[in-house]
């Protein structure tokens, strides 16, 4: 009696066009009407009902049928919430940790002094915030559950703050690579890797610009990219699985050009074997940033083809996060390491041996305190019409505007 009572609720909360795939699914399979544990079992017939009613319903129906049945079933809701907020709250404090301490290395009484590489950071951060507290939003409203348990609204609402987190990460990308860019211009005076530098920093501009503009027209009308799910309106819409790999590599390859960009530069630096290794691999961190990025890739593939897009997107959402606070943490770590040396010489200290290979060189080491500004200094004499001048290589702390200017002369 109580499996039939069961059976007629089920009935009585379907939506007729499920109710009729489902009852022609138990007469065709083995299982009587009344048997609740058959229907609920019998993989065949759950596969041919749910084939049936996503032929014969609309998206919402199919949602609200699969809900009925799961909770009819028994079924255990799944649940990783948390995963979306941890990884957003977690790396969001870490990120402002270490642009905090970025600021302070800056600070004049520290020896540091304020670039345009830290002004472009600001205003990355300014976007980094907001889209760490979105990860909070987006785990409160349902993202990390099955789509079919949620209110038709909260998958609308997820999908709006999807797609701002979109443009957002579509912007943080680029200006992290700018604020990278900005601090080769203060430590490389030399004019061929300067002039490759603004090259590679027009590439940004010009992928933050055209990769945010596609993501916010990505439908006509452009509320499409969060209305589109339930099938029920005429939106154009461009393949969104194209546009993110296009994306993905576009971004890959700049990261890779950026990490190759200062390797010669740095590798002729005339310094012991233990402390060109760590110039080298503090300059080459952003390797991390392209593994995060690749693990994103395998989340894309999901995205293609989700039909639950509140669970399948939980990986592409915390990736993407994940990219833009580790970004963030290793454009500050040059920074970080200048505030450590200043404010920890005897463990964080080094002195400088010479200057480039093959080239007329001096040096200077500075143990004078935490006010000189010339503290791991690096310099060459520059080839060519200004013969007689000697500019710094590389200033591993802080360069000031003096060094900055004549830089600027050379070039």
């Amino acid at each position: 009696m109580a499996a039939a009572s069961s059976i007629q609720e089920l009935a009585t909360a379907l939506p007729p066009c499920a109710l009729k795939c489902l009852v022609a699914g138990i007469e065709q399979s083995s299982c009587g009407m009344t048997n609740q544990t058959c229907i609920c079992t019998d993989t065949e017939l759950n596969t041919n009902v749910e084939a049936c009613v996503l032929m014969s319903c609309t998206i919402k129906q199919s949602l609200t049928t699969k809900n009925v049945t799961k909770t009819a079933c028994d079924a255990p809701i799944r649940d990783r919430t948390k995963i979306v907020s941890v990884a957003g709250v977690v790396g969001g404090v870490l990120s402002v940790v270490a642009f905090i301490l970025r600021i302070a290395a800056r600070f004049r009484c520290l020896g540091g002094q304020f670039g345009w590489d830290d002004a472009t950071m600001v205003f990355t951060m300014m976007m980094v915030i907001p889209l760490s507290a979105f990860s909070v939003v987006l785990a409160d409203t349902g993202l990390g559950k099955d789509m079919w348990t949620l209110p038709f609204k909260n998958i609308t609402h997820i999908l709006y703050i999807y797609m701002i987190d979109e443009v957002l990460y579509l912007s943080i990308l680029p200006m992290t690579k700018i604020s990278i860019l900005c601090f080769y211009l203060r430590v490389f005076p030399k004019k061929e890797i300067r002039m490759a530098t603004y090259v590679v920093m027009a590439l940004c501009v010009g992928y933050l610009i055209s990769f945010v503009l596609i993501s916010v027209f990505q439908c006509d009308p452009i509320n499409g990219a969060y209305l589109r799910w339930d099938g029920e309106h005429n939106f154009k819409c461009n393949n969104i699985n194209a546009q993110g790999w296009a994306a993905a590599i576009a971004n890959m390859i700049l990261d890779i050009i950026i990490m190759a960009l200062p390797l010669r530069e740095l590798y002729n630096l005339n310094l012991s074997l233990r402390k060109k290794l760590g110039v080298l691999c503090m300059f080459s961190l952003g390797i991390f940033v392209t593994l995060v990025s690749i693990l994103r890739l395998e989340s894309l593939i999901k995205f293609a083809t989700t039909q639950n897009v509140t669970w399948d997107y939980v990986e592409i959402g915390y990736w993407s996060t994940i990219e833009c606070h580790v970004g963030v943490i290793c454009a500050c770590l040059p920074a970080i390491r200048s505030l450590l040396r200043r404010v920890f010489p005897a463990a964080f200290g080094d002195t400088t041996k010479g200057a480039s290979k093959g080239t007329s060189n001096t040096y200077s080491t500075s143990r004078s305190g935490a006010g000189s500004r010339l503290e791991g200094k690096f310099s060459a004499k520059v080839k060519g019409g200004d013969e007689d001048h000697f500019v710094p290589l590389v200033d591993m702390d802080n360069s000031s505007h003096a060094h900055l200017g004549h830089a600027h002369s050379q070039a």
